[in-house]
């Protein structure tokens, strides 16, 4: 359908001295609506054409027999979800505005019951409401409402007379050891060990020996320097040297590898 061609509008004639000729711009936007309707509808129809002629693009897979049915399927499909989607929203608003919760002043006295059972923890009775009993000396019509009974509770001074109840005794925490001190006390070491400092660096160890040292055969103190590096080296000291009560060097550990180094003669006095 071929439209027809513009027809321009005389200019109208404005008593005001403008440098353009003036155009309503309302008339221009609904001539402007007019035509897109127009096109649209064309486009439709030239879409639809194209689609029944199997010409509009399809996968591969799509069988070429149904090829008129892949666009109508997809703009259904796409249709559906979208109102699943607007359906599920507005549900889950309702769901968040939530109901309204019940006033019990305006419930029914069964009702009220009803509501304050469910809300009492099981187990627990109910409190007794006062019962109301009409006394001969009172006055005709007139209700008294019946003093509740109620166990006293002990006052302040008879809970300070209540014997406190034992405190536990509890052991004496025993006595922290160094562990310069629980190292000088293993059974390993014989009494060969009587004493242990660290030097400024931090990170070195001077072990005491006991003059028996000296006594041991050279593979015995080679052993006994390599199991006492390695408790050096459990309590963090890189460096250890084995020294007896005249600050002589009997033994240090190696520079260049592992192991210790003892030496075979001893310092002279």
């Amino acid at each position: 359908m071929a439209l027809p061609p513009p027809q321009e509008s005389a200019p109208e004639r404005s008593s005001r001295d403008l440098p353009a000729t003036y155009r309503n711009p309302w008339q221009s936007l609904g001539e402007n609506l007019q035509a897109v309707v127009a096109d649209t509808g064309l486009r439709g129809r030239e879409f639809w054409r194209r689609n029944a002629q199997g010409m509009l693009w399809r996968p591969s897979w799509w069988p070429a027999d149904l090829a008129p049915l892949f666009w109508p399927l997809l703009l259904a499909l796409a249709t559906a979800l979208l109102v699943a989607l607007i359906s599920v929203g507005w549900m889950a608003l309702r769901l968040r505005s939530g109901v309204a919760p019940l006033e019990s002043s305006n419930l029914p006295i069964s009702a009220s019951a009803e509501v304050a059972t469910s809300l009492q923890p099981p187990g627990e009775p109910l409190p007794q409401a006062p019962s109301l009993s009409v006394p001969g000396d009172s006055a005709p019509g007139e209700i008294t409402a019946a003093p509740a009974t109620t166990d006293p509770e002990p006052s302040v001074a008879e809970q300070e007379l209540e014997p406190d109840a034992p405190e536990a005794v509890l052991p004496p925490e025993p006595t922290p050891v160094a562990p310069l001190d629980a190292l000088l006390q293993r059974p390993q070491a014989e009494g060969l060990l009587v004493g242990a400092r660290v030097l400024p660096d931090q990170v070195s160890l001077v072990l005491e020996v006991a003059p028996g040292f000296a006594n041991l055969s050279t593979a015995e103190r080679q052993r006994r320097a390599e199991q006492w590096q390695e408790w050096a080296t459990e309590l963090g000291y890189h460096h250890l040297e084995l020294r007896d009560s005249r600050s002589g060097l009997l033994a240090r550990d190696a520079l260049v590898g592992s192991g210790m180094i003892v030496l075979s003669e001893q310092p002279q006095p």
